[in-house]
């Protein structure tokens, strides 16, 4: 006959069955955190280091990513678009690094991820998880770079020699929108 278990037994595993169960349910929450800002896909750059060449390859990197999302229109389009050419962005972003004589690589990915509070002259994007298209180089240990890819609000221009992030006014009217829905009626 087999052994059974005691009353205590049995208690003493439905606990840790319950533990494990609860400290799963945290762990997968810190690791696939919420998209508070739906309807937006963040671009996040990562610079390998500090150092002025590596932040210039940043931005050039940047710039071949703001021009490869160019023309994107739908939001599930410009997912798709993402997903299916991740192996194409690293590879550019390695090119790019090559010509500015480093020999480090990229990893694309898109991911919720927690942004800071951002703020562009008269606009600023509260902090909060939002999805993004994150290119990290190298050991991406580095300053960061973000703005919107989708929809495509982050445009690079150049003004006398200097790089200018200008945004669409259709950024304001999301965060608008968004606020009126997050209201009580």
């Amino acid at each position: 006959m087999g052994k059974r278990f005691t009353r205590l037994q049995r208690e003493v595993a439905l606990l840790l069955l319950m533990i494990t169960a609860i400290g799963g349910i945290f762990a997968y929450h810190e690791n696939h955190p919420v998209n508070e800002h739906p309807g937006m896909i963040r671009l996040h750059v990562v610079a390998n280091s500090d150092t002025p060449e590596d932040q210039m390859l940043k931005r050039k990197v940047r710039n071949e990513m703001i021009r490869m999302m160019e023309g994107q229109d739908d939001i599930e389009a410009a997912r798709t678009y993402i997903d299916g050419n991740l192996q194409e962005m690293e590879a550019l972003a390695e090119t790019v690094i090559r010509g500015g004589g480093a020999s480090y690589g990229a990893k694309a990915e898109r991911k919720v991820s927690f942004i800071p509070e951002k703020s562009y002259e008269d606009l600023t994007l509260p902090a909060g998880n939002y999805e993004a298209l994150k290119i990290t180089l190298g050991e991406g240990k580095g300053q960061n770079w973000w703005c919107v890819i989708f929809p495509q609000l982050c445009l690079i221009g150049e003004e006398s020699g200097s790089e200018k992030l200008v945004l669409k006014s259709k950024i304001k009217e999301m965060i608008i929108e968004q606020e009126k829905r997050a209201e009580p009626a």
